[in-house]
């Protein structure tokens, strides 16, 4: 969502040049150069789909700039926190008029807006509103008994399998047992894809929907499922008299296992250990048009994390890794949910990604330490390599940590650790 004109204005300049892109688009050449119509007709459709993307965003934001809109509705509290977003737009309040209305810092609402108001308490939402001159009205409903007849009729529903990746999972090598060609595959698909998801869920339809996931972008549900079914079938590989040891996850051990990272293989060290716990570490490259970082699943009692290395630095590494481990220690089964999907660029922040950020964060550098150290405000090079010294962990933690805070992400690109992982992770396929 576009929330102030700094936004409005690169959205403008990134239609425009996403317009000239497909206006240019030479559909022929393409093929030509890649050799394949079904992959270039795939990257059309991306094209397509991100300038639609960004039109609906765009429309949006001028609606609303226009005043024309004056009622506001959210089918549940979840959608609140957008609704203060547009209401203010509407009002023609920027971020620094809002701010200045209930007496904080500019910055403030920036990040308030950026988190969707996951850190507001619910005192400071109503001054929000109240601010905004929003008159809110909600109804409480029992909803569990239309969940159960939600899911009972997409039992019985059908999985539209020609919206898998086919072409992707072919090219991978998903389908095991198949020796056929390309074609063969892509005339096949409805029983190769039928077969590979199946494998591990029984519903798959209810698979594709009970999922948690968090992420700013329009995500593909399919390629989604089908990223989850390749690393539960990985997980499936690993000797399956591993047994969770719920010890493994508790705070002084997770601060032990922070210390591989000193290590150069480290990202090995910490698989080969989290087996040995009982929790399977799996790498599997994203799909396209699925935004991942990580997942925390919980597969026949097993926990497993699935990792796509999107971005190749050893900062994200570690930092992706430990926010999948807060979800298992934290919120995998306690909280009824059973897998949990993350884009850690996503802004939209609910309690528990709040949760599972602070705490990993903690967990790789303790706070305190983190406070009062002279890393944090100096940025040097010396500074960063003492504080990794003493913490006994990789310096690049700490880099990626105060280019999170600067949010300049140009910042210490030297010591970020970029190239150093999927290397260790040959295969995984990445490059294919």
């Amino acid at each position: 969502m576009i929330t102030n004109n700094r936004q409005y204005n690169i959205s403008r300049k990134q239609f425009t040049k996403l317009q000239n892109a497909l206006a240019n688009f030479d559909l022929a050449s393409r093929i030509k150069q890649i050799g394949s119509h079904k992959l270039v007709q795939a990257e059309l459709n991306a094209l397509k789909s991100e300038i639609n993307v960004l039109r609906h965003q765009i429309n949006e934001y001028e609606v609303l700039q226009s005043g024309a809109k004056v009622r506001f509705t959210a089918s549940d509290l979840k959608e609140l926190p957008l609704l203060l977003i547009r209401a203010r737009i509407a009002k023609k309040l920027s971020q620094r008029d809002l701010a200045n209305l209930i007496g904080v810092k500019e910055q403030q609402i920036q990040r308030y807006e950026a988190e969707k108001y996951a850190t507001a308490n619910l005192i400071r939402l109503k001054e929000i509103a109240d601010a905004l001159t929003l008159n809110i009205t909600e109804i409480a409903e029992f909803g569990e008994e239309r969940l159960e007849e939600s899911v009972s009729k997409s039992k019985s529903e059908e999985l539209e399998w020609q919206k898998f990746p086919v072409l992707e999972m072919y090219k991978r090598g998903w389908f095991e047992n198949f020796t056929g060609s390309l074609n063969d595959a892509i005339q096949d698909s409805e029983t190769l894809v039928k077969e590979f998801i199946t494998n591990q869920f029984r519903q798959p339809i209810v698979a594709l929907h009970r999922k948690r996931v968090r992420s700013n972008s329009i995500i593909n549900e399919y390629s989604l499922l089908a990223w989850e079914c390749r690393v539960l079938s990985l997980a499936d590989k690993v000797k399956s008299e591993i047994k969770f040891n719920h010890e493994s996850i508790e705070r002084n051990h997770l601060i032990k296992l922070a210390k591989l990272s000193r290590f150069p293989d480290g990202p090995l060290k910490i698989r080969d250990r989290l087996r040995e716990a009982g929790i399977i570490l799996i790498i599997e490259p994203h799909l396209p048009n699925t935004y991942l970082d990580g997942a925390a699943i919980s597969h026949k009692d097993i926990p497993v994390i699935g990792m796509t290395l999107r971005y190749d630095r050893l900062d994200n590494f570690w930092f992706v890794l430990f926010h999948e481990l807060v979800h298992i220690s934290r919120h995998l089964r306690k909280t009824k949910i059973e897998c949990i999907f993350d884009d850690l660029e996503a802004s939209d922040k609910g309690t528990i990604e709040v949760e599972a950020d602070s705490i990993a964060q903690d967990l790789l550098i303790p706070r305190d330490v983190w406070n009062a150290s002279m890393a944090r405000f100096v940025r040097s090079k010396s500074s960063i390599e003492r504080l990794g010294k003493q913490l006994e962990i990789s310096p690049a933690i700490i880099a990626g940590q105060i280019r999170y805070e600067a949010n300049n992400y140009i910042l210490l690109n030297d010591m970020i650790g970029s190239g150093e992982v999927r290397k260790l992770f040959p295969e995984a396929g990445f490059g294919i």
